[in-house]
Order: C-alpha cells, then structure tokens, then sequence
C-alpha cells in the first residue's frame, strides 16, 4: 500500500509540480480508527481522496453518500468494486467515484507453482479472513485446485503473533504454501519464510514484493502501478475537470513472476527447475 501511496504522489507531482498538498490518512488496520479518520475527511473539503484497498474505499464512499458529498473519490487496490458496492457498475460508475481496480490471477499463480514443483498433493493457504475480498479469493483457490485434485488447508490467522503457533502444526502435511495479497499476513511473512526453509516447502506469494523478503516466488503486479493509474485519473478530474463517475473503472494487469532463487533452494526446489 506504501507502494501505491508512493506512486500516486510521484505521478501527480511530476505532471503538476507544487499544486498540490498530501495528507495520508492511516488507520493501520484498525476499522474504528478508519471510521473515525473518514469522519475527519468528510469534514475537511479535501479537492479529491485517494483511498487503497478493500476496506477503506467503501468506508469512504459509503460516509460521503450518507452525507451527500460530492468530492471525487478515486479508489484503487480493490478487486470487486461492483460486488462490495463501491460503484454500480465498471463501466459507468456514477455519482463522484472511479478507480482502479485489482485483477487477479490464480490458475496463472498455481500453475508457476506447479512448474517448479509438479508434485503437489497438498497447499497450505494461511489467511485473515477479516480482511476484505479475502473470502473471494479464497473460494477461487479451492475451485482451482480442486480441479487439479490438490488438497487445501486453510490456516486462519488475525494477528501476527499466532503464525508460528497455528501453521506449524500443518507444515508436514503440506506440499507448498500459497499467500494472498493479505496485508496482515504479508507483515508477518517473515515467520512463515522460516517455517518455509525448515520444511523445505515452497512459498508462493501473490504479490512482487514477498520474494524480496524470502518467498520462493511472487506472481502479481507491481503495487505502484496502481498509484500512478489512480493519479492519471485524479489530473483527469483535478485539471481537466471531468466527471469521476464517467470515467471508467480500469485495471492494473501487467502480471510478473518473481522467483527468489536462493529463497527456491532453500525450500527445496530442485535447481533444473530454476533454469
């Protein structure tokens, strides 16, 4: 979420240098605060909110609707707008909101996983099922690998400091470990990369920034893009003065795979296969 945070101010800046002031708001994952920080928002006349994820998107939209306020809201890092009811429709979304929303790929995700490893009988997928769009996700994995007779385990976990308690009674009965882009388990990733190298078991992530931090692989896009996508159309509403809802929702889809070699051999991805 820094990621796109960054990308978005980068983007405006450099295309309209100095016209604009930041604030971020932060709720750090606590929906209270969020609720309280909305509040605040909808007070201040900001020209324009920017707003990451699931959570916070319709939180916003649902406050300035209550309140009848007309402010354009770009939101992005969402990966169902219509179904969470941030916009009606993708196409025209109406009102004072538009945005970016996530595309995900998980047949594309699993089969990279099975390529290096074509053995797997059994995945650990380890989530917070408090996080928004999680449930979804976690659906289409099942769906999936089933298909390919692959057993799922689903560990759920809502702090960092369970991991290690809750998923290492599973780690011998796993093949490989799947995480979604799931903000409470990616903060505690480095736990479950240690669990991963002990039990010579790969880590698949779906983003691009986990490989870095010891998962084997990560396939997604890169997190900034979503900033700079959700700018272009801030300047469209902020200079050009057009219509939030009558620009449409667009995607983020240029999809990558990250392998972290060494991370690979730690969990005991043969070496051909890295080739």
């Amino acid at each position: 979420l820094e990621q796109c945070e960054k990308g978005f101010i980068e983007t405006i800046e450099k295309n309209a240098p100095g016209q604009y002031e930041f604030v971020t708001y932060n709720a750090q994952g606590n929906k209270t605060l969020m609720r309280g920080e909305v509040e605040e928002i909808a007070q201040k006349k900001y020209a324009l909110v920017f707003t990451l994820g699931t959570t916070a998107s319709q939180m916003v939209t649902e406050v300035f609707a209550r309140k009848q306020l007309e402010t354009p809201i770009v939101f992005t890092c969402v990966n169902g707008p219509v179904e969470f009811k941030i916009v009606t429709s993708e196409e025209s979304p109406g009102k004072n909101v538009t945005g970016i929303k996530e595309l995900l790929d998980f047949e594309k995700e699993l089969d990279h996983l099975l390529h290096f490893k074509p053995d797997i009988k059994t995945v650990l997928l380890v989530v917070n099922p408090m996080e928004a769009g999680i449930e979804k996700d976690q659906r289409e994995i099942h769906s999936i690998l089933k298909e390919k007779k692959i057993e799922l385990i689903t560990v759920e976990v809502f702090q960092t400091n369970e991991f290690r308690a809750k998923v290492s009674p599973f780690m011998e009965k796993a093949d490989a470990m799947v995480v979604l882009k799931d903000n409470t388990v990616v903060s505690g990733l480095d736990v479950l990369v240690k669990l991963c190298n002990q039990h010579q078991i790969p880590l698949m992530a779906s983003d691009l920034d986990s490989p870095d931090r010891g998962a084997a692989f990560g396939y997604g896009v890169h997190e900034i893009d979503f900033g700079i996508e959700g700018a272009k159309k801030a300047l469209q509403i902020l200079n050009r003065h057009e219509k939030a809802g009558e620009l449409a929702v667009t995607p983020v889809s240029n999809f990558v795979l990250k392998v972290n070699r060494e991370a690979a051999l730690s969990q005991g991805i043969d070496p051909e296969r890295l080739q």
